[in-house]
């Protein structure tokens, strides 16, 4: 764990992924993280895939490292005793659908007005109005009205097709640990300035952040306005291209005419460049489409994998050999860069974690 955030204490009253991922963020970077439970259940995500000792792996994941106690906020004593936590955090975190924190008494007038330097970040599906505002989300939900299912497309259907993982969710955490850091930083310069400092609420919503991460390549045929003819859907050929060779499965891409020269000599396509067809990056740009079928029917041609991977990277052109979720942890770089850890959880045992992502 990391020390930027040493001192920091967070209130986590969120649930599922969206908010609980965001904060263990800000976790691994020192934070005191107190996450409160309602009695029963409790977050729903410790119900959710492959468990242990009852407790979910993705829950342990998204909750790693935090103080975990059960209040009922709906009883007046529970409520008093998150009022109490609060009071002495810098930080809250929820994601309950719109005006359901003013309705158990936990609204942001109340909480700034109790702890002026508190910092408050709200995370909704649809935001706090409009038509939508209120309603149940879930992961695919967004992925489906932000755009990104119609960026998808299905191989055999040639339809919209869902993104198989929670992104939406995940995407979400990452723009709230960005904007809680971002409201922190803005607090520090208050005092720096004033002697004085005074707490703001963010407010953040998964519709927005899908948006904003799908555009740059998903909505790159929708950013200029005035154009007549837009593609459909954006061209990756070339750029994603995942293959079978050997004993194994890989990814290249092939964007820039370097990287198609390049893999044309890895593959013994060489010969071709004397061709007038292929032979200058104009004429190459014209013929793509007939090279990228000669690149790939020489990639699959390939019965060792191995080889191949290095032939391609002699020759710079960006290749992986698709890895196993079971032996990622023993990936060479992995391993160098110390991505993934086994540790040891008070409540589930022995477990296996992606590392912080950052070095100080």
């Amino acid at each position: 764990m990391g020390t930027l955030l040493d001192g920091l204490v967070i209130v986590d009253l969120s649930t599922v992924v969206s908010g609980p991922f965001a904060v263990r963020m800000l976790r691994e970077q020192g934070a005191r993280v107190i996450k409160v439970e309602a009695p029963g259940r409790g977050d729903i995500a410790r119900y959710v895939g492959t468990s242990r000792n009852g407790v979910s792996a993705m829950y342990t994941t998204c909750n790693l490292g935090k103080e975990v106690c059960t209040i009922d906020v709906k009883s007046e004593s529970g409520l008093a005793e998150i009022l109490e936590l609060i009071d002495g955090a810098d930080m809250v975190v929820q994601n309950f659908r719109p005006g359901a924190m003013e309705r158990i008494g936990l609204g942001w007038d109340t909480l700034h007005a109790r702890n002026p330097a508190l910092i408050c970040v709200s995370i909704s599906g649809f935001g706090t109005e409009g038509p939508m505002s209120g309603f149940r989300v879930y992961d695919p939900i967004i992925q489906a009205a932000a755009g990104i299912c119609d960026t998808q497309v299905d191989p055999e259907t040639g339809g919209p097709a869902l993104f198989q993982g929670i992104l939406a969710d995940k995407v979400t955490s990452l723009y709230a640990a960005q904007a809680a850091l971002g409201a922190l930083l803005d607090r520090a310069q208050q005092r720096i300035e004033s002697g004085t400092s005074v707490g703001k609420h963010v407010q953040i919503n998964m519709l927005d952040c899908g948006i904003h991460f799908n555009w740059p390549d998903g909505m790159y045929n929708h950013t200029f306005v005035e154009t007549d003819k837009l593609a459909v859907k954006p061209d990756y050929s070339g750029f994603y291209r995942l293959s079978t060779a050997g004993d194994g499965h890989l990814a290249y891409s092939v964007v820039s005419d370097q990287e198609m020269t390049g893999a044309m000599r890895a593959l013994g396509l060489g010969d071709l460049l004397d061709d007038p067809v292929f032979a200058d990056e104009r004429s190459r740009r014209k013929a793509r489409a007939e090279l990228l079928v000669l690149i790939e029917d020489a990639v699959t041609a390939h019965d060792d994998l191995d080889r191949l991977l290095q032939k391609l990277w002699d020759h710079d052109v960006p290749a992986s050999r698709v890895e196993s979720r079971s032996t990622l942890h023993e990936h060479p770089q992995v391993v160098v860069n110390r991505s993934i850890n086994d540790i040891d959880d008070p409540d589930v045992g022995r477990i296996r974690q992606s590392a912080p992502v950052f070095e100080i």
